[in-house]
């Protein structure tokens, strides 16, 4: 108990340190701001070279910024119980290399050889999925397991929650230098998924079979990160390209197509440059992918439930009481169609780690009753907006604030997930945390 209270003591002294500190420069700023205004309003005019304000002063707000300038996006530190802002984290791309499907977690070969001559040097870039990380398969909600080792990848990262910072272990020594501490991932998406959620397609310029090469010029909207300039693609007779619901020959591929794309790993990585891996050539072709991976994600989720954490527990004087859970954003909707159809039958809900793994959760549940179904607009990153009440007889121990929990609709069948996915023992549990290099 000691131990448990000096570490809850620590996290809580961490955040009050930030959260004065974030006081403070608040009211720096406000200061900063009154200063600026007399300044402006009884200096001579000759010492106000820009907007007003002496150089004595600008220098004064260069540095106050400066002093400001940790509590950046990028090093937003994910909470319990609190989805990210959105549009934060840090955008990292690469070629998926390593995947631990059970845990969600997995290392990508980031595009380039920066810094330091990381392609031919450097060490792969590890990292975990949060709890609500979101990830895309060829325009669908996906699992890990349902993205080909060796396809690029897109996602964005933040530094590791408080208390999982040894989830991904650090570099040896020798290659700190390439160490990129955003490494718990948000969302990972693969080139489909990302350029066509973002509305960017692909107009194909030119195509030159013998020489291997494809040029493209992106059209529509303009995706902020990634590629979004006319570029050069390796391509050779291992591509696949999809024209309707069937396999054609490079041939097929013409100039001012549009199109999308997945791409992988080419000789000239090291330059950014790509070879396309698969190729669809109309909407017909897209539109059969989107929903061979919706199809596929849909039967994944009912037979292991949809994921939430929750926000809050009120006990019963004699036994059980009222629990509140958000649910993960990021699923196919008729999923939550299908919970909020059926909540006047109640619904399952287990116990789940921060990996989405559960126990045996066909037996480690409790049945609740829905007493409210809420929906909000316009959810953070990570949030499906749905927020449901739920009155239980009997409370597990793993009901509480913050925790990860799956929940079942009455209507889907019980299913025996297979015994590697399960945790099984409590060594296994504190083995899961930490994900095991090669």
């Amino acid at each position: 108990m000691t131990i448990v209270c000096k570490k809850l003591h620590r996290n809580a002294t961490i955040q009050n340190v930030l959260q004065h500190w974030l006081l403070i420069t608040m009211s720096m700023v406000n200061l900063l701001c009154l200063w600026l205004h007399h300044d402006s309003a009884t200096s001579d005019p000759k010492e106000q070279p820009m907007l007003g304000i002496s150089y004595n002063r600008l220098a004064t707000l260069l540095l106050l910024t400066g002093f400001a300038g940790p509590l950046m996006a990028d090093d937003y530190i994910p909470k319990p119980g609190q989805f990210p802002a959105a549009g934060t984290g840090t955008y990292l791309a690469g070629e998926l290399v390593l995947i631990d499907t059970v845990n969600r977690r997995g290392s990508i070969r980031l595009d380039g050889n920066e810094p330091h001559d990381r392609y031919q040097s450097g060490a792969l870039h590890h990292f975990a999925m949060l709890p609500y990380g979101l990830i895309s398969y060829n325009g669908a909600p996906a699992e890990l397991r349902d993205i080909p080792i060796g396809t690029h990848v897109h996602g964005y990262f933040y530094v590791p929650p408080v208390g999982e910072e040894a989830t991904i272990p650090p570099l040896p020594k020798d290659m700190e230098r390439y160490q990129v501490k955003q490494n718990h991932a948000v969302s990972l998406e693969d080139d489909f998924s990302f350029y066509q959620r973002r509305e960017q397609n692909w107009k194909v310029v030119s195509i030159d079979i013998r020489k291997g090469k494809i040029n493209v010029s992106p059209t529509g909207q303009m995706a902020k990160d990634g590629i979004n300039t006319p570029y050069m693609f390796d391509i050779d007779d291992l591509t696949k390209v999809w024209k309707g619901r069937t396999l054609v020959d490079l041939t097929e591929i013409a100039p001012d197509q549009v199109v999308q794309f997945n791409l992988g790993w080419s000789p000239g990585w090291r330059d950014r440059e790509f070879n396309v891996a698969e190729i669809w050539l109309d909407e017909a072709s897209r539109t059969s992918a989107t929903d061979l991976q919706r199809r596929r994600h849909v039967k994944y989720q009912k037979q292991r439930w949809l994921p939430g954490w929750i926000d809050s527990v009120e006990d019963n004087d004699f036994g059980g009481g009222t629990v509140t859970i958000t649910l993960f954003g990021g699923m196919d909707p008729s999923l939550y169609a299908e919970l909020k159809a059926t909540q006047d039958k109640g619904y399952g809900v287990a116990v789940a780690e921060k990996s989405l793994r559960t126990w045996f959760h066909r037996s480690d549940k409790k049945i609740g009753q829905v007493v409210e179904w809420k929906e909000t607009e316009n959810p953070p990153p990570g949030s499906s907006g749905i927020h449901v009440r739920m009155k239980f007889a009997e409370l597990l121990d793993g009901y509480r604030p913050g925790r990860t929990v799956r929940v079942k609709c009455h209507d889907w069948l019980f299913v025996t997930m297979p015994s590697e996915e399960r945790i099984k023992t409590v060594e296994e549990q504190q083995r899961s945390t930490i994900f095991s290099l090669p």
